[in-house]
């Protein structure tokens, strides 16, 4: 794919560290996505808006350092003192862990096919609650929806 004007191509480690101190300046980032572990709520290539803005809490999809060192942009799971926890979507057994200071900033919106999806909105955090209690029925429903693409 031919680079356009304007743009700016680093490796992925660059990029996300700069896209960590933008948001930590306040700014909101626009980033793609890429892989699957968030399927089926953000798929590869699509654009995601992040923001520091308005703290974090259980169910927000988070920009996080991990304590690996690992950039992942995961779902909060569990949030016990300055530890959280963080999943993938799509995993179905694994987990990262980070610290409340190393989340660089939360989803606001997410864009496929022309359309925004904003994260906050009702419906958007009902089906977030509402995946993370059919945890255990996760790689059914996976392997369902995958076969119907």
């Amino acid at each position: 794919m031919p680079i356009q004007k304007n743009t700016l191509q680093l490796p992925e480690s660059e990029l996300l560290s700069e896209c960590v101190r933008t948001l930590r300046e306040g700014k909101t980032v626009l980033l793609t996505a890429r892989g699957s572990s968030m399927y089926p709520f953000i798929h590869d290539r699509d654009r995601v808006c992040l923001s520091s803005e308005g703290g974090f809490r259980k169910g927000d999809i988070v920009l996080a350092v991990t304590d690996e060192g690992r950039y992942v942009m995961h779902r909060i799971i569990c949030i016990k003192g300055d530890t959280v926890t963080l999943r993938g979507d799509a995993n179905l057994k694994k987990t990262e862990s980070c610290s409340t200071r190393d989340i660089a900033g939360k989803a606001v919106s997410i864009m496929r096919g022309g359309k925004t999806t904003l994260c906050s909105s009702a419906a958007e955090r009902a089906k977030a609650r509402m995946w993370m209690m059919l945890f255990p029925f996760r790689r059914i429903i996976l392997k369902v929806m995958r076969a119907c693409k």
